[in-house]
């Protein structure tokens, strides 16, 4: 997973917005079909998806809100994003390319959320910090960091400083408030690794 970690904030290398928005509708579609097919489901996606719609304004959103004249008007799409799909997911996260919501209802991400590349986020998740600290405090020690080919199960929740190593899988409904390794699986509330995969790679058949 690229990202810096100065002292203040963790930082994703996300590609130009082009590419970045390609990469993510062409995640919900998997890979190794006909290509004729392949693009007429990523067409199909991009127009009549709710959960790519969200993601759409999301990127359009965090793109505004990188220049403070332009602020105000990230937040006013992010509104769009939640009256439009019911995902509430802040201009400030920082989400790399390949960003997939399986269904976008009841999604809430927070301001100071790092996600690397290629994850996969189902209905009812939420991310966020520590809620013992102050919520515009985006400082690196109370937000998730979450790593690149991850999927995340319906109705979890990742809060406060927690890593979520590259390939990790987290369970229906588990409450994840500790460190989870790359490759593992977490289930439970609080949630615990029982095991781990054998790698991330093709997992979530893109």
């Amino acid at each position: 997973m690229a990202i810096i970690s100065p002292a203040t904030s963790p930082v994703v290398r996300i590609p130009g917005l082009f590419s970045t928005l390609l990469a993510d509708l062409k995640a919900p579609v998997a890979p190794g079909q006909p290509a004729h097919r392949f693009w007429a489901k990523v067409i199909g996606k991009a127009l009549f998806s709710n959960s790519t719609h969200c993601v759409i304004l999301f990127r359009i959103s965090h793109a505004l809100y990188r220049f403070l004249p332009t602020r105000p008007l990230a937040f006013f799409v992010r509104m769009l994003a939640v009256a439009w799909g019911g995902t509430d997911i802040h201009p400030g996260a920082q989400i790399g390319p390949g960003f997939c919501l399986v269904h976008s209802m009841k999604i809430a991400i927070g301001a100071g959320v790092v996600i690397g590349r290629d994850c996969r986020i189902a209905h009812g998740v939420t991310i966020g910090g520590d809620m013992g600290r102050h919520p515009w405090d985006r400082s690196s020690d109370g937000w998730p960091v979450i790593g690149d080919y991850v999927t995340i199960g319906v109705d979890a929740y990742v809060v406060g400083p927690v890593t979520i190593g590259d390939g990790a899988i987290i369970g229906t409904k588990a409450l994840v408030n500790k460190d989870v390794p790359v490759n593992g699986i977490a289930v439970g509330i609080p949630a615990r690794v029982i095991k781990t995969h054998d790698g991330y790679e093709g997992l979530l058949g893109r």
